[in-house]
């Protein structure tokens, strides 16, 4: 039994949003948050290659998954940003500063976007 064939519910047309809101809920896990770009990625480097979007080559692969890693890393830190922002000022002078928003983000996309890679870089070896 292939992968696609258990994940039956993301087809052709779905498959970059499903990859997306599925790694974004892993993310929001706590303790294994790490994993949501990680699996973000594979899914859609798995399924761009099942659907023929990319060629099975470990470089187009790793690419594709970069893309949604950085993506479903970025999306994570918004969210964790917007319910951690109120807080922030209570932290301290040096917490209030735009600076560790600008930080956050960055850090988040160069982290989403190795995740990913490597998730689309396993994908090609599943099948």
């Amino acid at each position: 039994m292939t992968l696609a064939d258990s994940l039956s519910f993301i087809r052709r047309d779905n498959f970059s949003l499903m990859s997306f809101i599925i790694g974004f809920v892993v993310e929001l896990i706590p303790g294994i948050g790490v994993l949501g770009p990680l699996a973000g990625g594979f899914l859609y480097a798995y399924f761009s290659m099942l659907y023929g979007e990319i060629r099975r080559d470990q470089v187009e692969a790793a690419k594709r998954g970069a893309v949604m890693g950085a993506g479903v890393s970025l999306a994570g830190v918004v969210v964790g940003l917007m319910m951690w922002g109120p807080y922030l000022p209570m932290m301290g002078p040096m917490h209030a500063s735009a600076l560790i928003w600008v930080n956050a983000l960055v850090a988040s996309l160069i982290l989403g976007a190795l995740l990913g890679g490597i998730g689309g870089f396993i994908s090609l070896y599943v099948e």
